[in-house]
């Protein structure tokens, strides 16, 4: 079973300070498409803000249910395992709960870590 989560906080600017930054309407829609296509169980956006997540709901229920379902009905496929949460707390929380299994995290980042690719 695969989960996929888009953290936009906690993440580190270009001073090494922690911020949250927006969710984009293209991040939503080419990791819901793409993760359709590889049978991801649920696609999680995680952001703490309140404005943001209202955001988000809007671009959903626009291509679940609005104008943008009866558009493409592909697209609208591809929405509906995307979930909104605060925090990543949340999200392993919520796939704990319907697998009865804690989730193993791997992660992805765009910082750059010299030549080296580990996973664990």
């Amino acid at each position: 079973m695969l989960y996929l989560a888009l953290l936009h906080y906690p993440v580190k600017n270009r001073s090494g300070d922690i911020v949250a930054t927006s969710v984009v309407n293209m991040d939503i829609h080419d990791i819901a498409r793409a993760a359709k296509i590889y049978g991801v169980i649920a696609f999680y956006i995680v952001h703490p803000w309140v404005a943001q997540r209202k955001l988000d709901r809007e671009i959903l229920h626009r291509w679940r249910e609005g104008y943008g379902a009866t558009f493409s009905e592909q697209r609208k496929e591809a929405f509906m395992p995307v979930r909104l949460k605060n925090q990543l707390g949340d999200v392993i929380a919520d796939i704990t709960s319907e697998t009865g299994k804690k989730p193993k995290a791997v992660a992805a980042s765009a910082a750059r870590y010299g030549d080296i690719l580990t996973h664990s």
